[in-house]
């Protein structure tokens, strides 16, 4: 390795340091790391850094749902939809749990994680309280389900925008080749939820009280309820219907949240861009030009290389290797600049042995796989985990230790990697 190299490696692991104990904001470090990188000349092209290595179909499809998100969520829609779930469980606590928990894994798959806790546990703890059930099953349960729903498609988590911008992969095909591993790891996970706490799911809950909630109580103005409606399902056909249309990701997305801020929040456009997470759009521009360095001074290469060979010339041996160590990592790092690292990985493996990485498919997926559902290892494997717990200790007083979670968590984390592993294997 040449010094720009080690140096570049060097100002990488110093940020990522940083990023993984969050001693300093992520999106600080990001940009002082890729202005370093520019200051001391560690690419080929200086003067075309941010124009070659920001994935701006990235940026522009994250701006564009965040900004879509912003908007219809104050129609009351997600609490609507969640109530009727909840509704359609009767006076079982299995079925309320089951209910919950699918209905949070659906809305990870069109919202950020983050966002589907923000609206799912107000959600939950309105139900649990009156029906006197203790809550950490259902906030450990739906922690879960978000990482697990977030893993079904392209918008779900940034790792799966990450990848099908690399990639070319589109909606549909993220439903049907990710989506399948998913639905079998949220099962599982639901099934051992429900073992665990299984004396908390023995009782029998007032039906009166669960009826009593109004999905209606949500809805603040029947017009914004109807075009928001509206608005996400064209959103979500646009995004099915991608391999015909052939229109960009981030084309549909700006096209979603701009239009329904036409419609829906013309007189409020202001407070809805404040809405939109800047620092983590900031966060992905820095981390871009980071992992541009890494490639330019070879570094990528050898990191392939490496794996290559940890992998002993086997495709499936690889498959394992990229599933195993991204969900590990991502338990106790930040996914995204994983994601970032591992992408210029994986892509670089056709041009060392052509022969064995002739198609480099599987392992795309294995790396969406393995990157998203290592959200559930531990309490801060993802944004999410942090958000409901913290949630849970501020409406509850109750705590989810790190320990205690990590004991959860692990068994998890377990299940996704063999199911991952054998789904591919077997698939492709």
């Amino acid at each position: 390795m040449n010094l720009a190299g080690v140096m570049s490696v060097i100002v990488f692991s110093i940020a990522y340091l940083f990023i993984a104990t969050e001693k300093v904001n992520k999106t600080v470090v990001a940009i002082l790391g890729a202005t370093t990188m520019i200051f001391f000349g560690l690419f080929l092209e200086k003067e075309k850094v941010w124009a070659t290595y920001v994935d701006f179909n990235t940026i522009f499809l994250l701006m564009g749902m965040m900004t879509f998100v912003s908007v219809i969520e104050e129609s009351g829609l997600f609490q609507y939809i969640g109530v009727k779930f909840a509704q359609s469980a009767g006076a079982s606590p299995k079925k309320l749990f089951l209910s919950l928990s699918l209905f949070v894994a659906i809305m990870s798959g069109f919202l950020d994680n983050v966002t589907t806790i923000l609206v799912a546990m107000p959600l939950t703890f309105a139900i649990t309280e009156p029906l006197d059930l203790d809550p950490i099953p259902f906030v450990i349960g739906e922690i879960f389900a978000s990482n697990i729903g977030g893993t079904m498609t392209l918008i779900g988590d940034p790792p799966n925008i990450m990848i099908g911008s690399e990639a070319k992969l589109d909606f549909i095909q993220f439903l049907w080749n990710t989506g399948p591993a998913a639905l079998v790891v949220l099962l599982l996970s639901d099934m051992f939820i429900l073992f665990l706490f299984r004396r908390e799911f023995r009782k029998r809950l007032d039906k009166k009280v669960i009826n009593s909630l109004d999905p209606r109580s949500s809805i603040k103005s029947k017009r914004d309820f109807t075009l928001s409606t509206v608005f996400l399902i064209i959103t979500m056909v646009m995004f099915l219907l991608q391999s015909v249309t052939h229109i960009e990701n981030s084309a549909i997305a700006m096209a979603a949240g701009f239009t329904s801020i036409l419609f829906l929040g013309k007189n409020r456009v202001d407070y809805i861009l404040k809405k939109v997470d800047w620092s983590t759009l900031m966060f992905f521009l820095g981390l871009f030009v980071m992992v541009g360095a890494l490639g330019d001074t070879g570094v990528l290469k050898l990191l392939a290389n490496f794996l290559i060979v940890l992998a002993h010339g086997s495709y499936k041996l690889t498959e394992a290797v990229i599933i195993s160590l991204s969900a590990m990592l991502s338990s106790i790092i930040d996914n995204v600049p994983l994601t970032a690292t591992l992408i210029p990985v994986i892509r670089s493996m056709h041009a060392i042995n052509p022969k064995v990485y002739a198609d480099i498919n599987s392992l795309w997926w294995s790396l969406s796989l393995g990157a998203c559902l290592g959200g559930n290892g531990s309490a801060i494997g993802a944004s999410a985990n942090v958000v409901a717990l913290a949630l849970l200790k501020h409406s509850y007083n109750k705590e989810i230790s790190f320990m205690k979670f990590l004991k959860y968590g692990i068994m998890v984390l377990a299940l996704g990697i063999i199911v991952s592993i054998a789904y591919v294997f077997l698939r492709y």
